[in-house]
């Protein structure tokens, strides 16, 4: 669902240059997607395909309790205002380069959007996260 709604926020600025302002929206809106109930659901849902509860001893009850323990960590770790994807984080360099040289291209936001994903994989940046 957040790659939908990721694609669908890019398409709809592609035929234009990029702003700072169109980044801005764009982060705000990966936000507030991967904090809505139905972005945690799918969060949670392809997690769990995942196997992120394999090797999980039964007592811990994982399958029962990841659900609550990914709400409460994807709904800080994306906040649309504080979180990953927020403009002040996603588009610091893009609204910067806008100021002092020329206005971004959609490639800038998308190489921001997926770079920041992408950085977010890495084993060291997900526990300085947590």
């Amino acid at each position: 669902m957040l790659k939908f709604v990721l694609t669908l926020a890019l398409a709809s600025v592609a035929a234009a240059e990029l702003s700072c302002e169109d980044c801005s929206a764009i982060g705000t809106a990966v936000g507030t997607e991967a904090t809505s109930e139905a972005g945690i659901q799918g969060q949670v849902e392809f997690l769990m395909a995942g196997g992120i509860c394999n090797g999980i001893p039964a007592e811990l009850e994982c399958e029962t309790n990841f659900p609550a323990f990914w709400a409460a960590i994807a709904t800080a770790l994306f906040d649309p205002a504080q979180g990953w994807y927020a403009p002040q984080f996603l588009c610091e360099d893009l609204c910067a380069k806008k100021t002092f040289m020329k206005t971004p291209s959609c490639d800038d936001c998308v190489a921001r959007v997926y770079g920041s994903t992408g950085y977010m994989a890495d084993e060291e940046i997900q526990v300085q996260a947590v």
